[in-house]
Formats: structure tokens, C-alpha cells, sequence
């Protein structure tokens, strides 16, 4: 007869499902908030500032969030996790208040940089909270990462839809999606109370610049997906950045078409970047998905250079192609670089996703630097093959599988 004793381990598997629910439900609404507001920011911005300029406001932001990722050991050593998730959270909504009615640039443009600065802050923390779920467990990770990822997809696809009918095809309406925005993350900070209220941190690692680069300089493949991850965030700063203002002042659209296009390129992490996970953990491994992935990025955002018609359908295809190479690209490089880390790397954690800011930064001074001599449009042929070396350091990994 089997037994009916029920052991600490049980309970644990018992509690992993609804741990995991909390977490993708945080996600969610993270990325819903972030998305509605992601890419009018720019269009925002440009009643005030040049596109040169705002080149800067990205770099400014950008240097704010690494100087803090540098302190996150220091930081969450003091605070914890959740209180600092929650302080974040706090700050974010009375920043997207007030740039949602700020009609100064002497108050919108530092307001934009100290939210440009928080975002992936509070992704972070949302990463110290499922690498504690995830443990030891790490065949798991590739599947867990990815739905967290596809989630943070859906979110970003629906948002960046509803940003369209928000906005109008009239005089854009920017207080509704920041007011939207605000609201949101006043749900985020009730979901941190109500399941992470109570949160155990662990002992976080102590690791600063020389221990990092001295871990990179020892493990060959995690400086590879290091390099991986940081194009694929230069891509995101790029499509963050410039695509929105290229297509309303360059090819035409009104903002519920480019919302119909962004659309259609987030679609396509919607319905890729789970399956992808599954098969990173259980039969092919990151490495080749990783590849191919680089490829397809780096001839669909090169082709964008060419496509000026101001015509919906062919845009929706070229950027669903784009997210395509990159919903391979961030799911094996997520994957891959996680099974290597627990939650106690605060450092090595901090450091992976101060890619973001460093790639905004980088993109920011390069793109600026490039509308001085060259036409809007060539920038996505650049784009694309800076893509490439990706392809070269995904080659260089020891593949898990």
C-alpha cells in the first residue's frame, strides 16, 4: 500500500504551480504597462526635443540604470527584493502621472529619463523572483523562461495594439496611454504585496566590475550569450526607438496603422517563444535555434531599408519576420544564460540585464550619429548587419542538448 506521508518535497511541487502563476501574473501586467507606453515615448519626446536629442535622453537614462545596477547587491542586501520592487513600482506610477499631464519639456524630459531608467529595474526584480522559484530545477528553465517571456510578449502585442485606438488617428491622445499605464503598475505593485509580501531573499553573491569580467573572462560560453543577448538588445533599442518615428513621419502612417504593425511583429513572440523554450530544454538546445535566429533578424530588419511604401500589409509582414529571428534569439539566450545562474547571482543577474541600458546607450549615440550623414531609412540596413556577428558568437557555444 503506498504511503501517505507527505514530505517537504511534495509540499514544495504542491506550492511551484501557483508560485509560478503569481509570477507570469506580475509579468503580465509588467509588460502591459510597459508596452503602452514604450513606443510613443519617442513621439512624445519629439514635441520638445529633435530625434538627435532624444537620442540623448535615452543615453542619459541609460547611465542612470547601470550606475544602478552596479548597487543591486548593495541594494537588495538592505532592502530585499520586494521592498525594493515595491519602492520602484511606487516611483513609476507617480513618474507616468506626471508625464502623462506634464506639458513642459522641463518636466516631461527628466520624468521620461527616470522612467526610461526604471523599466528594466523592475524586470530584474521580477527575474530574482522566478529564479527562486525555479531552484535547482534547471531542465525547467528553458520551458518556465519562455512562457514568462511569451507572456511578457502577449502583454507588449495587446498594449501596443490598444495604443493605436488610444492614441487615435487624429492629434495623438498621450495622456490616455500614460494615465493607462499608471494604473497598471498600481496593479503591479498590489500583485508584489499580495504574493511577495513575505519573500525570502536569499544571500546574494557579492560580485563586483573585476569579478564579473573575471567569471566572463574564465567561462567562454557565458561571455558568448552575454555577447548574444547585448545584440539582440541593440535590436530592441533600435525597433524601440526609431521604428515608430520612421514609420509616422517618414512612410505616413497614422498611429492605429503603426499599431497594427507592431503589432504584427509582436504577434509573432506570442506564438513562438514557448514552443522554442520546450525544444531549447528537450531535444535540440540553444545553440542552433540561436543561429538561425541572428540570420533571419539581420535580413529582415536590413530589407526595412527598402520597403517605403506606405502600404500596411507588406510593413506587418517584414516586422513579423523581424520578430521571428528575435523570439529565437531571446528565448535560447534567456535559457542558456539562466541555466548557468541561480537567484543568489544578484550581480551576475544585474550585470546580464544592464544589457538593456548599455545596448540603449549604444544605440542611442550610434543612431544620432548616423541620421547626421545618412538618410532615415539606410539605418535599418546598418541595423541589420550588425545583427550578424550574432550568428558568429551562437556558433561558439557549447550546446546544451
Amino acid at each position: 500500500m503506498a504511503s501517505s506521508v507527505v514530505t517537504p518535497e511534495m509540499r514544495a511541487a504542491a506550492k511551484r504551480p501557483h508560485a509560478f502563476r503569481s509570477i507570469y501574473g506580475l509579468t503580465l501586467i509588467f509588460a502591459l504597462h510597459w508596452a503602452l507606453v514604450a513606443y510613443v515615448n519617442s513621439a512624445l519626446l519629439s514635441q520638445f526635443v529633435s530625434d538627435r536629442t532624444i537620442g540623448v535622453l535615452y543615453i542619459l537614462s541609460s547611465i542612470l540604470t547601470i550606475v544602478a545596477f552596479f548597487s543591486t547587491r548593495r541594494i537588495l542586501g538592505r532592502w530585499g527584493n520586494s521592498r525594493t520592487a515595491l519602492g520602484l513600482g511606487v516611483t513609476e506610477t507617480i513618474v507616468l502621472v506626471g508625464l502623462a499631464f506634464a506639458n513642459s519639456p522641463y518636466v516631461s524630459l527628466p520624468l521620461f529619463v527616470l522612467h526610461h531608467a526604471l523599466v528594466p529595474l523592475l524586470l530584474f526584480n521580477i527575474d530574482i523572483f522566478m529564479e527562486d522559484r525555479i531552484g535547482k530545477s534547471e531542465k525547467i528553465t528553458g520551458g518556465t523562461r519562455g512562457i514568462m517571456l511569451g507572456i511578457l510578449s502577449i502583454g507588449t502585442a495587446f498594449a501596443t495594439l490598444a495604443v493605436g485606438f488610444l492614441l487615435g488617428s487624429g492629434e495623438p491622445r498621450f495622456m490616455l496611454a500614460y494615465v493607462a499605464s499608471a494604473i497598471l503598475m498600481v496593479v503591479f505593485c498590489f500583485l508584489l504585496l499580495r504574493y511577495f509580501g513575505t519573500f525570502r531573499d536569499p544571500v546574494y553573491a557579492s560580485l563586483n566590475i573585476f569579478d564579473i569580467w573575471y567569471r566572463f573572462s574564465i567561462k567562454h560560453d557565458l561571455r558568448s550569450v552575454f555577447v548574444c543577448h547585448f545584440l539582440l538588445q541593440l535590436f530592441f533599442a533600435w525597433m524601440v526607438i526609431y521604428v515608430p518615428l520612421y514609420l509616422a513621419s517618414a512612410i505616413g502612417f497614422s498611429w492605429d496603422e503603426i499599431g497594427l504593425v507592431l503589432f504584427a511583429g509582436l504577434f509573432a513572440y506570442v506564438i513562438l517563444e514557448y514552443p522554442i523554450g520546450v525544444v531549447a530544454d528537450r531535444w535540440i538546445g540553444e545553440k542552433e535555434m540561436m543561429t538561425a535566429g541572428f540570420i533571419i533578424l539581420a535580413v529582415s530588419t536590413a530589407y526595412m531599408a527598402f520597403l517605403k511604401v506606405p502600404i500596411l500589409l507588406p510593413w506587418m509582414v517584414t516586422m513579423f519576420m523581424t520578430r521571428v529571428g528575435a523570439s529565437f534569439v531571446e528565448v535560447t539566450t534567456e535559457s542558456y544564460f539562466f541555466k548557468q545562474t541561480k537567484d543568489a547571482d544578484a550581480g551576475i543577474i544585474g550585470f546580464f540585464r544592464a544589457c538593456r541600458p548599455i545596448a540603449f546607450l549604444l544605440a542611442s549615440l550610434l543612431g544620432s550619429v548616423l541620421l547626421i550623414y545618412t538618410p532615415f531609412a539606410y539605418l535599418f540596413a546598418i541595423f541589420g548587419l550588425l545583427m550578424l556577428p550574432g550568428a558568429v558568437f551562437s556558433l561558439l557555444l557549447k550546446d546544451t542538448r
